[in-house]
């Protein structure tokens, strides 16, 4: 059911139960709301679990894992209804550390960034609430282990104008994960080479920018397509290609040609 769909009937309950009688539903106040502006932070938390617990019946596109030195990267997006609610973005560096940042949407406007990072032993979770893309609040907890983090609760951090806050960065990073998952600029990839091992089939791009991304995409179920890279890789040499895949364990993993991708997606390439 998507967010859209649960806000409707939910408005259409309270229209029907009389304009007298209070609304107690938990996300009441969210329904009488039109705009983004006029959220608090409690409704911007109550909002942004919804949308938490609806993922699944969200259209949900996903870039290829990009690599660059020890690093990794993918982005997701999340849309209804043709508009994008939710944006993810994974990084991972190995056993050094790793972050993930969530960018929660209502009617076009970003009111909340949720970013978590491990490093070492140390976990932090900060949540910044927006309006009109500015914050106007911020919360963050931390613990010794992913476990610990999520039995802390959040506290108020006073001073929200740090290094950490910077709106502008905010439209970077999401013009950023748009292009990752069209696979446009700094992300177009391109054939090198079909690596076949024994017990693991991967097909290897990269970009034509000198120390620039490469991307990996792990052969499960191999088809026609594959049979060709694999056959005459040279064929393919510097071609862009078009195949789907999906995320798995933060590994791409190839789509055969035959088969439905509807959780996540690549775009045609």
């Amino acid at each position: 059911m998507k967010i859209s769909y649960i806000v409707y009937s939910l408005s259409a309950s309270l229209l029907i139960s009389g304009c007298n009688q209070q609304p107690r539903h938990p996300q009441a106040d969210l329904i009488t709301q039109s705009s983004a502006t006029a959220m608090t932070d409690k409704t911007i938390r109550i909002l942004a679990d919804s949308i938490d617990a609806n993922l699944d019946h969200l259209e949900k596109q996903s870039s290829l894992v990009y690599l660059q030195g020890e690093q990794s990267m993918y982005a997701e997006r999340y849309s209804s209804n043709g508009k994008a609610i939710l944006y993810v973005e994974q990084k991972d560096n190995g056993l050094i550390n790793s972050s993930t940042k969530k960018y929660y949407f209502k009617n076009d406007s970003l009111i909340m960034v949720q970013e978590s990072n491990k490093s070492n032993n140390e976990y932090t979770d900060t949540r910044v609430f927006l309006r009109n893309n500015i914050a106007f609040s911020k919360e963050q907890r931390k613990g010794n282990s992913a476990s610990a983090l999520l039995t802390q609760p959040y506290l108020s951090l006073k001073s929200i104008k740090d290094n950490s806050i910077k709106e502008d960065d905010y439209q970077q990073n999401i013009r950023t994960w748009d292009e990752a998952i069209a696979g446009t600029n700094q992300y177009e990839m391109w054939f090198d080479q079909y690596i076949d091992i024994p017990g693991e089939n991967i097909i290897q791009l990269k970009s034509k920018a000198q120390n620039g991304f490469t991307a990996s995409i792990l052969v499960k179920e191999p088809d026609a397509f594959t049979d060709s890279l694999k056959a005459l890789p040279g064929n393919f040499k510097n071609e862009k290609l078009n195949f789907k895949w999906k995320v798995e364990d933060k590994e791409a993993v190839y789509v055969p040609v035959a088969a439905r991708v509807t959780s996540a997606r690549g775009l045609n390439k």
